[in-house]
């Protein structure tokens, strides 16, 4: 995986506010999302999100910090935290693999506006790490 260096300043600053290693970073001019190991996902938001506040004044755009797994299902779950994940399936369809990603209907109310944002940075994720071709919340 290579990195741009607008993304490395990006985790440079990551790193130096949180102290956790950033394994990527996507974003755009109104968001930066960090990959970091899941386990340090707490580390790396602090102590009543102070580490983000810190990072979304220094940057200057809304900071998500998502955990990564080696699993696309825990994957695709911790993208879509804290929406209450029923089950996540994985098929290959014609030799593209697809995820079919179930969500209750009262974390699909509450995620509406924010769930094609969500999805977009699932599907661009899935196909980075794990070669998912697409995805799609039921």
């Amino acid at each position: 995986m290579r990195l741009t260096t607008d993304q490395i300043r990006m985790i440079a600053a990551f790193e130096s506010v949180t102290g956790v290693l950033a394994r990527d970073c996507v974003f755009d001019e109104k968001s930066a999302v960090f990959i970091v190991d899941e386990n340090l996902v707490g580390r790396a938001v602090g102590r009543k999100g102070q580490n983000v506040k810190r990072l979304q004044q220094l940057l200057g755009r809304k900071v998500e910090i998502v955990g990564y797994s080696d699993d696309l299902q825990r994957f695709l779950k911790n993208i879509f935290h804290p929406a209450h994940i029923l089950a996540v399936n994985v098929q290959d369809r014609g030799g593209k693999r697809v995820a079919r990603v179930h969500m209750d209907r009262e974390s699909r109310r509450i995620f509406e506006r924010k769930i094609e944002a969500r999805l977009k940075l699932a599907r661009l994720l899935a196909k980075k790490y794990f070669g998912v071709e697409s995805v799609v919340v039921m």
